[in-house]
C-alpha cells in the first residue's frame, strides 16, 4: 500500500502529543491536548484514501492542503511546549547549584499555560471542524503497510565487462598529440541511469590503467564545469594538502611541476554543462602532461564530443535484457532463496522488458518488489500507467517517483527533504541525523535509539531501496551520495508536498506557504526581497549554498522566523552574528562553516537551548567562543575553529549531552580543557591541524568509542601513564596521521583489546614498529597503515583472526614484504579476506 507524506507529518505530531512532559501541561490542557489528539486520529485514519482520491476532487485537496497547515500549528506548538521544558530544566539545573539568572525571572508558568489554552482552544475549533467534513468526502479507513526493507551490503555491476575491455583498450592505445596537447578525450556519452559513473569507475579502478598511468584522478562535477576545482584535485590527488589558502595563479604553477611529463589519466564524472572556453583553457593547463595522458569524460551531453573535439566517443548502450534479468533477480529476491516464483519471474520479465536495460530503473523496480511474494502487487507495478517503456528521460523519472510513492511515508520525507542541499553535495550520516531531527523526521534520543541511530537506520534502508548510491565507511562516519536522476526527483516530490522554495539564478518563485527555503547561487541584492516575500512565522529551515549572500542584517531580519530549526549559512559576510539569534528558541542546526571574516558569537547563543548541531568550523577568523557554552544542555554535536589558546573559559568541558566534538585549523590551541572534564557522554572526538596542542584530556573520555588525531605535531600520545589499563574501555575507532612525534604505538590502546575493529596510521615517518602486542588486539577487522617508510614488521598479525581488510601503502619494506607467494609475511598476513598494498588489490575472497 502506498503511503503518504501528509500521513507520516500526522504520525509525528500523535507521537508528540503522546509524550509530552506532564510537568508542563495542567489539567485543563491536558484534557484539551487528548481531544486534538483523538480528532487527529480519526483524520489518520482516512488520509490514505484522502491523497488517493484528491485528484479528482478539488475540494478534498483544499481540505488536505488545510490540514497541513493546522498539523504545522499544532507542531509549533508542541515544540514551544518543549522548549519551556527545556528552560524550566536548565533554571533547575541553575538553582541547584546556586547560579540562577536574571534571564529566568522573564517566564511566567500561569501565563505561559494560559497563552496555550488558548492556542490550543483556536487549533482544536479548526480540527473539530475538519473532522466533520470527512464524512461529505465518503473517504474509508485504510491500514497502513509499515513494512521495511531488510538492507542488503552490496552494489553488483553486471553486464559491462565488454565495455570496460573496450574504454581501457582506447586508453592503452597510443595517440598523436593533437593540437599541441598530449592528451585525448573519451566521452562516456548515454542518458541518466545508464552506468555512465559506475562503468568509469571499473575503468579506473582496474590494475592495468592503475599501473599504465603515473597518476590517475577523478574529479565528480555534477554542477557546471568548474575548471579550479578540476586543478586543486589534481593537485590534492598528488600532494594531499589543503589548498584553501593558494590563489589561481599558484595553483596553476603547482600543476605544472606535478604532471610535467607525467602520463595522467583524468576523469571527470558527471559534467553536466561544459563551455568552450573553460575547457580549452583546461587543456592548455595540461598541456606538460607526458603523450598518452587521456581525460574520461562521463556525461548526458551529447554537445560534450563536440566542444572537446574528442574522436573516440563512446556511446553507451543499454543492458541487455538476460543482463538485466540478472540484475533484476539481484535486487528483487533473497539470495537465501533456493528457488524463485516462476510465476514471478514471469511478470519480472515483462516488468524488465519496459526498462530498455537502464540499470538504475532495475534496481529500483527490484528494490521496490524485493520480499513482497504478493503477485497481485507484482501486477500492480507492471500495469501501473507510471511503470512505461522507457524512450526518454522524462520516462525513467516517471518509474523513479512510483517508485518513490511506495517508500514508507517516514522515508518519503527523508529523501525528498534531501533536495535542499546542492546537486551532488555529499550526505554524511552526523549531518542528516540532526538536520531530519530539527525537521521533525527523526524523534529526540527515546527507547528506541538516539537521533544518529536512527539516521543510519534510515539511510541504510533508502540505500537498500537503491534511493542512495554505495556508501563509503571511515569508523563511525557513512558518507553517501544520490543519483543525478533521483536529486530531479527529490527536488520534484519536495517543492508539491514540502512547501519547498529553492532560489537560484533561474527561479526566485517563493509562494506564501513556503517552509523550508534553499538559496543556490543566488543573484546580488536579492536576499532582502526573499526575505521579505516569506510569511516569517511559518519558515522552519533556511539552507544557503552560494557565497557571501547575508550580512549582519539579513541574519537580524532572519531572527523573525520564530519558528526556524534549521540555519545553514556559510561563507557569509558579517563579523558577528546578531544577539537578535537569541529570538530562534527552536533552533535544532545551526551551520556557520567557513565564515572567515566573522570574529565573534554573541553571548546571546548560549540561550539558544533547542540547538542539537552547532557547526563553526573553518571560521578562521573566530578570536573566541562565548563563555558558559554548557547552557546550551541538548548540544550533542560541535565544530569549531578558533585562534583562542584554551578553550577552558568557554565551558566546553562541562557540556555533559556532547556526544561528537570536532577539534579543527586551530594554529593556537595549546589546552584544550582543565581541571574536571564532565564529557561522560562523548563518543567522538577529532582534534586535526592543532600544531601546538600538547595535550589532551583523554583520561576523562571514558565513553569514547572513536579517536583521531591529524596533524598535531607536538602532540605526544605516549603522555598518558600506559599503564592505565581502563583507559577507553569502549574504544572501537582510532585513527592517527601526520604525527612525527610517534615512535610507537601508546600501550593504552591495550585497554581497548576487547572493543577496537579499526586502526589507521597515516603519515607517521618515525613510526618505527608496531609493537608485539598488537596481536591482543582481537577483535580487529581493519588495518590501514599508509606512509610510514621506516615500517617494516607487524608482528603477532597471523594472530589477528577477526582482521577483514588490511591496506598498506608507502611503506617501501613492509609492502614487498606483503605481496603474494613470495612475501616474507605473506603466510602471516594470507588469512586476510581483504589486502590492499600501494593501490592494488592482491586478494579479495568475498569482500
Amino acid at each position: 500500500m502506498a503511503s503518504s507524506v501528509l500521513y507520516g507529518i500526522t504520525e509525528r505530531v500523535l507521537q508528540k502529543l503522546g509524550s509530552l512532559s506532564d510537568a508542563l501541561v495542567d489539567d485543563g490542557i491536558e484534557a484539551k491536548l487528548r481531544k486534538l489528539q483523538y480528532a487527529l486520529a480519526s483524520i489518520k485514519g482516512v488520509l490514505l484514501d484522502a491523497e488517493e482520491k484528491q485528484g479528482h476532487n478539488y475540494k478534498l485537496q483544499v481540505w488536505l492542503e488545510q490540514l497541513k497547515q493546522v498539523l504545522y500549528d499544532v507542531e509549533d506548538l508542541l515544540d514551544d511546549v518543549q522548549c519551556e521544558a527545556l528552560r524550566k530544566k536548565l533554571k533547575d539545573q541553575q538553582q541547584k547549584h546556586g547560579k540562577v539568572r536574571h534571564f529566568f525571572s522573564c517566564s511566567n508558568p500561569f501565563t505561559f499555560h494560559l497563552k496555550m489554552g488558548k492556542r490550543i482552544s483556536e487549533i482544536g475549533k479548526r480540527l473539530e471542524q475538519m473532522v466533520g467534513e470527512i464524512e461529505g468526502f465518503g473517504l474509508s479507513k485504510r491500514a497502513y503497510d509499515g513494512s521495511v526493507v531488510g538492507v542488503r551490503g552490496f552494489d553488483p555491476i553486471i553486464g559491462r565487462d565488454a565495455d570496460k575491455d573496450k574504454i581501457i583498450e582506447l586508453l592503452m592505445q597510443q595517440d598523436p598529440p593533437r593540437d599541441g596537447a598530449n592528451l585525448s578525450v573519451i566521452p562516456i556519452v548515454g542518458i541518466g541511469g545508464l552506468g555512465k559513473t559506475a562503468l568509469a569507475r571499473l575503468v579506473f579502478d582496474d590494475d592495468r590503467v592503475q599501473e599504465h598511468f603515473a597518476l590517475t584522478i577523478w574529479v565528480s562535477m555534477p554542477g557546471s564545469f568548474n575548471e579550479r576545482l578540476i586543478v586543486e584535485r589534481i593537485i590534492q590527488g598528488k600532494l594531499g594538502q589543503s589548498l584553501n589558502n593558494l590563489d589561481y595563479p599558484q595553483l596553476q604553477t603547482l600543476l605544472g611541476g606535478i604532471i610535467s611529463r607525467c602520463r595522467l589519466l583524468l576523469v571527470l564524472d558527471n559534467v553536466r554543462q561544459m563551455n568552450w572556453a573553460g575547457w580549452h583553457h583546461l587543456r592548455s593547463q595540461l598541456a606538460e602532461a607526458a603523450n598518452g595522458t587521456k581525460v574520461i569524460v562521463t556525461t548526458r551531453d551529447a554537445k560534450v564530443p563536440v566542444i572537446t573535439s574528442s574522436l573516440l566517443v563512446y556511446n553507451l548502450q543499454g543492458l541487455s535484457h538476460e543482463d538485466s534479468m540478472s540484475l533484476f533477480k539481484t535486487w528483487a529476491f533473497d539470495q537465501n532463496e533456493r528457488e524463485m516464483s516462476q510465476r514471478l519471474l514471469q511478470i519480472g520479465d515483462e516488468i524488465v522488458g519496459r526498462c530498455r536495460g537502464v540499470p538504475l530503473v532495475v534496481k529500483m523496480l527490484g528494490s521496490l518488489l524485493y520480499s513482497n511474494n504478493d503477485k497481485r502487487f507484482w501486477e500492480l507495478v507492471r500495469d501501473h500507467d507510471m511503470c512505461r517503456s522507457i524512450q526518454t528521460e522524462e520516462d525513467i523519472l516517471c518509474i523513479l517517483k512510483l517508485c518513490y510513492i511506495y517508500l514508507p511515508s517516514h522515508l518519503k520525507q527523508c529523501f525528498a527533504l534531501c533536495s535542499v542541499f546542492c546537486r551532488g553535495r555529499m550526505i554524511f550520516n552526523f549531518d542528516m541525523a540532526y538536520f531530519w531531527t530539527a525537521c521533525g523526521l527523526i524523534p529526540p534520543s527515546n527507547e528506541s535509539g538516539t537521533p544518529e541511530d536512527t539516521c543510519i537506520k534510515y539511510l541504510k534502508e533508502l540505500w537498500s531501496r537503491s534511493f542512495f548510491q554505495e556508501p563509503l565507511e571511515c569508523g563511525p562516519t557513512l558518507s553517501f551520495t544520490m543519483h543525478d536522476l533521483l536529486y530531479d526527483l527529490a527536488l520534484s516530490v519536495s517543492t508539491e508536498q514540502l512547501d519547498y522554495s529553492m532560489l537560484s539564478h533561474s527561479s526566485q518563485r517563493i509562494t506564501e506557504r513556503t517552509r523550508h527555503v534553499s538559496l543556490l547561487h543566488t543573484v546580488e541584492n536579492k536576499v532582502p526581497s526573499f526575505l521579505s516575500r516569506l510569511k516569517l512565522n511559518r519558515v522552519r529551515m533556511i539552507c544557503c549554498e552560494s557565497e557571501d549572500t547575508f550580512n549582519t542584517r539579513d541574519v537580524d531580519s532572519m531572527s523573525k522566523c520564530e519558528y526556524l530549526r534549521f540555519m545553514e549559512l556559510p561563507i557569509s559576510s558579517f563579523e558577528e552574528l546578531p544577539s537578535s539569534i537569541v529570538m530562534l528558541k527552536h533552533l535544532t542546526v545551526l551551520r556557520l562553516r567557513a565564515n572567515c571574516r566573522m570574529k565573534k558569537l554573541p553571548d546571546a547563543i548560549c540561550k539558544l537551548h533547542s540547538l542539537l548541531l552547532l557547526s563553526v568550523s573553518r571560521c578562521s577568523g573566530l578570536e573566541e567562543l562565548p563563555q558558559d557554552m554548557d547552557r546550551m544542555i541538548n548540544l550533542r554535536f560541535l565544530s569549531l575553529t578558533t585562534k583562542q589558546k584554551s578553550l577552558l573559559k568557554s565551558g566546553i568541558h562541562r557540556m555533559m549531552s556532547l556526544r561528537y566534538l570536532f577539534i579543527r585549523n586551530c594554529g593556537n590551541l595549546k589546552v584544550l580543557f582543565g581541571g574536571t572534564v564532565f564529557l561522560n557522554n562523548l563518543l567522538h572526538l577529532v582534534v586535526d591541524n592543532c600544531p601546538r596542542l600538547v595535550s589532551l584530556p583523554l583520561g576523562e573520555l571514558t565513553a569514547l568509542e572513536s579517536l583521531v588525531i591529524v596533524r598535531c605535531d607536538k602532540l605526544m600520545l605516549t603522555q598518558l601513564k600506559d599503564n592505565k589499563s581502563d583507559l577507553f574501555p569502549k574504544l572501537r575507532y582510532f585513527e592517527v596521521s601526520a604525527s612525527p612525534l610517534l615512535v610507537h604505538l601508546p600501550l593504552w590502546l591495550l585497554a581497548s583489546a576487547d572493543t577496537l575493529e579499526e586502526l589507521s596510521i597515516s603519515d607517521c615517518r618515525n613510526l618505527m614498529a608496531l609493537p608485539e602486542w598488537m596481536q591482543d588486539l582481537t577483535h580487529l577487522k581493519k588495518l590501514h597503515i599508509f606512509g610510514c617508510p621506516q615500517l617494516s614488521s607487524m608482528p603477532g598479525v597471523d594472530l589477528l583472526t577477526a582482521l577483514q581488510e588490511l591496506c598498506i601503502e608507502g611503506c617501501p619494506e613492509l609492502s614487498e614484504k606483503c605481496q603474494m607467494e613470495d612475501g616474507e609475511l605473506w603466510p602471516e598476513v594470507s588469512h586476510v579476506p581483504f589486502i590492499k598494498v600501494d593501490g592494488k588489490v592482491i586478494q579479495s575472497n568475498d569482500h
